[in-house]
């Protein structure tokens, strides 16, 4: 067995323990208090938020977590091998699926989840960067972070019923482990996460399940175009720049 399939191995077992608890954590959150600033009578007309807690209860979802958090730290761990960072990318694999559940439920990103998802990532990179002396690396992934809060908070000023904060929040996390990798894993996870949204907002209306102006739950597209990106971005960007 090869060193990266080793490290494939080892990730996914490490996902699969840290997805199996994810049900007792979302069923710990807190509810989002109501947004003084809706309209009470727009809100009558749409369908209360599930519980986090009844979410959570949901027969077989700590398996279902367990396999996806699996097969994305797997991936991950394929494509990164016995890095010293990547620890931060196990967490950000596992998380992110119970990120991604929650928001095609609710579409909610939970501050919750985030916040201390970028604390932890920011902290095992940080122990990375000490132990590799990769400091560089560590300076590319915040201004990574910083970028990519800000176009995202850009989109959200700019249309708010399209782009919501959790989905801010969000992009500083996924900007931290792309830029840690290169600029070219930053710029090819970013934009393939829009792609990956467009083509999830055609589909639905395909399906006769919405029209072009539908809000779809965006984070699960962020997260997919994020791992496409740590596993293919710099050589992607490589290839684009070495063809101009």
């Amino acid at each position: 067995m090869t060193v990266e399939w080793t490290a494939g191995v080892v990730a996914a077992l490490a996902g699969t323990v840290l997805g199996a608890v994810g049900p007792q954590v979302v069923g710990r959150l807190p509810e989002p208090d109501p947004d003084p600033d809706d309209d009470p009578a727009e809100a009558a007309r749409h369908p209360a938020k599930v519980a986090y807690a009844d979410l959570a209860a949901r027969p077989g979802l700590a398996r279902r977590l367990a396999l996806w958090a699996g097969a994305v730290c797997g991936v991950a761990g394929l494509a990164l091998g016995w890095s010293a960072a990547l620890p931060a990318y196990i967490l950000a694999g596992a998380v992110g699926v119970w990120l991604a559940w929650v928001d095609l439920r609710v579409h909610l990103l939970p501050d919750r989840l985030t916040g201390p998802l970028f604390v932890g990532c920011l902290g095992l990179l940080g122990v990375a960067a000490l132990a590799g002396g990769a400091w560089r690396d560590l300076i590319r992934a915040l201004l990574g972070a910083v970028l990519l809060l800000a176009f995202y908070l850009l989109l959200a000023l700019i249309r708010p019923s399209d782009m919501g904060l959790g989905d801010v929040k969000l992009a500083a996390v996924l900007g931290l482990l792309l830029g840690w990798l290169g600029w070219g894993a930053l710029v090819v996870g970013a934009v393939l996460g829009f792609l990956l949204g467009g083509l999830g907002g055609l589909a639905v209306v395909a399906a006769g399940r919405g029209g072009l102006r539908t809000a779809i739950p965006f984070g699960p597209f962020m997260l997919a175009g994020a791992l496409l990106g740590v596993m293919w971005g710099e050589q992607v960007a490589a290839a684009y720049v070495g063809a101009l």
